[in-house]
């Protein structure tokens, strides 16, 4: 994606974003630098100048799979516009498979009229808490030795290092129960990648924070994404190493992510933790900072 495209998106879910939205303009950045692991879509649709919406579609390896968007329709288009939008991506993609929010009725309902329907599987939640008082937050204490900071510059390969180690692709299949076949590959997040990261338009490297060990090596990780316009911060992602894990550290960590955003200007926090009972520990976490749910992030297909 060039730099034009993404400011253009970056600008469109700012100007639109509301906290029961599927995208904040913090999962646009992490997307646009591949951090979350997918790849560069095969079709890129864009509608409106100024933008009012977009969709990144990955089509299937056999004709017998549905292809798969990510997708962002604005609040308050007409009708028109939004059946417009659907009908040009089933041009380019007849089966298909889109995460769309609960709460965005016209856009369930649009997809609804086109014979979609609620598909199987996972799905996530949107928890959200407001700043303006954080005096219920406690001040959670670290183990002897941890401490808090912001990353620093001349730790680039460290900084990857963590976050590598906190989603192994071995280390995540245990946590969900699924089978660990021998055959997976190391995380795929790279220097490339974080470098990525760090040179969108919206990292702060303030909401950059890290867990030091004892041992002086990293244990955890947390980014926040901050949207001055909507007041907003999102976290993603966070992580701690196996090793150093039940010490509640993302605990504190993203306790102070949200100290530190509230300084920086956010009035609102959001997270996107799964919904479904298959991966629970996140999203109990994050209700323990005072989060709750207010939006449902499913996926909706036409597949037979």
């Amino acid at each position: 994606m060039d730099t034009a495209d993404l400011a253009a998106r970056l600008e469109c879910v700012g100007r639109t974003w509301t906290p029961q939205q599927r995208l904040h303009l913090g999962d646009v950045a992490w997307a646009s630098a591949h951090g979350d692991g997918s790849a560069a879509p095969d079709i890129a649709l864009t509608w409106g100048d100024p933008l009012w919406g977009f969709a990144d579609i990955w089509l299937p390896e056999s004709a017998a799979e549905p292809a798969t968007t990510a997708l962002h329709l604005a609040s308050g288009i007409t009708a028109h516009q939004l059946a417009n939008a659907i009908g040009e991506i089933l041009q380019v993609a007849p089966h298909l498979t889109a995460e769309v929010s609960l709460q965005q009725t016209e856009v369930v309902n649009a997809l609804s009229d086109q014979g979609f329907r609620r598909a199987d599987g996972p799905w996530f939640a949107q928890l959200w808490r407001g700043l303006a008082d954080l005096s219920d937050l406690p001040s959670y204490r670290l183990a002897d030795g941890y401490s808090i900071r912001r990353v620093r510059r001349d730790e680039l390969m460290e900084r990857v290092e963590v976050h590598r180690r906190c989603w192994d692709p071995v280390r995540i299949k245990q946590m969900l129960d699924l089978p660990v076949t021998g055959d997976e590959r190391g995380s795929r997040y790279s220097i490339e990648k974080h470098l990525a990261v760090i040179g969108s338009p919206v990292y702060r490297e303030d909401l950059d924070l890290v867990v030091e060990a004892p041992d002086g090596s990293l244990a955890a990780f947390g980014l926040g994404w901050l949207d001055l316009g909507a007041g907003s911060v999102l976290f993603e992602p966070v992580g701690t190493v196996p090793a150093h894990a039940k010490r509640g550290l993302a605990r504190a960590l993203c306790a102070e992510l949200l100290r530190v955003a509230r300084v920086l200007g956010a009035t609102q926090a959001v997270v996107g933790p799964r919904g479904d009972g298959a991966y629970p520990v996140p999203r109990r976490l994050y209700e323990g900072l005072g989060m709750r749910e207010i939006a449902q992030f499913v996926s909706f297909t036409n597949e037979r």
